[in-house]
């Protein structure tokens, strides 16, 4: 017993599990005003470096038992990082491989006209949603919600 008390704390174990939640929860950022072109990058490094971590950890739990504690739960997240590095690089690539639309409309161009049906089952036309009703002035701007199934 007095040999399991003199273990020291793995601290890259815990280091490595820091990183790999920050990693995680990097993924949020893409909800919030921080730039697009980096996150990709901080999405696929953070998961890398928290691997290396929990390796360096793992590599002293099992090379020096007497020493660090941490072989099953260093064991287990050292897995999940592999899980989350793995799904970072599949993102990054996978984010790469998407075409452009060349024929989307860019942030400030009139959408083109179309007609589809109302909620009525009407047809309705874009230049119709656009143009003034009597007495009123026309619209600045139409909300267009695209939504899947039926009321």
């Amino acid at each position: 017993m007095s040999d399991q008390s003199q273990k020291q704390s793995n601290g890259m174990l815990w280091l490595g599990l820091a990183f790999l939640l920050l990693a995680i929860l990097s993924n949020l950022l893409y909800f919030f005003k921080f730039p697009a072109a980096p996150l990709p990058w901080v999405n696929l490094l953070l998961p890398i470096v928290a691997l290396a971590a929990l390796l360096i950890g793992l590599f002293r739990a099992f090379t020096r038992p007497q020493t660090y504690k941490g072989k099953i739960w260093g064991s287990l997240v050292g897995a999940l990082g592999v899980l989350v590095v793995a799904a970072s690089a599949l993102f990054f690539v996978g984010a790469r491989k998407l075409p452009r639309s060349a024929g989307a409309p860019q942030v400030g161009q009139r959408a083109p006209d179309f007609t589809l049906p109302d909620s009525a089952g009407h047809p309705t036309s874009l230049a119709q949603l656009f143009s003034a009703s009597a007495g009123a002035p026309p619209p600045k701007a139409v909300l267009l919600v695209f939504y899947r199934g039926y009321w």
